[in-house]
């Protein structure tokens, strides 16, 4: 693993997502699949419809999800939050727009190299897309109690 990647794979192993990986592929993902990044305030890091080619990580600030009429569907401020999972579905587009609300940090994963570490690994692979599917099933949740406290 080159040094400069060293604080992603601290990153990577502090969430929920990658916690139990075995810390050579950990190790590997920081190395041949992730970035950090930094946007300013009101930049949009995805668009509604466009090719879904990674994942985010939230290391700081916050990012809003929004659909159609550029309504929030749902805000997210915690550190290794999670969007843009329309990625890890091939030959998907992105659900939502997301937008910084300030400035922010992401751990910006590319998925089609993710998914051939999982091809290579494939009980790395249904461990993380498990997890996936939990994180995924938790906003869910809350996007419907949202919809029902409205009614």
């Amino acid at each position: 693993m080159s040094d400069q990647n060293k604080g992603w794979e601290m990153h990577i192993t502090e969430m929920d997502l990658f916690t139990g990986l075995d810390l050579s592929v950990m190790g590997e993902i920081a190395d041949t699949c992730c970035i950090e990044e930094n946007f300013a305030k009101d930049t949009v890091l995805f668009k509604e419809g466009d090719e879904a080619t990674s994942l985010y990580i939230l290391v700081s600030g916050s990012v809003d999800l929004k659909i159609k009429d550029e309504t929030t569907v749902y805000s997210l401020s915690e550190q290794s939050d999670i969007f843009g999972w329309s990625s890890m579905v091939e030959n998907s587009q992105y659900t939502a727009t997301a937008v910084s609300k300030e400035a922010i940090k992401v751990i910006k994963i590319d998925t089609r190299r993710l998914n051939r570490l999982f091809n290579e690994n494939p009980i790395f692979g249904l461990t993380v897309y498990r997890r996936l599917c939990s994180v995924f099933n938790k906003r869910l949740s809350s996007i419907y109690q949202k919809f029902l406290s409205v009614k």
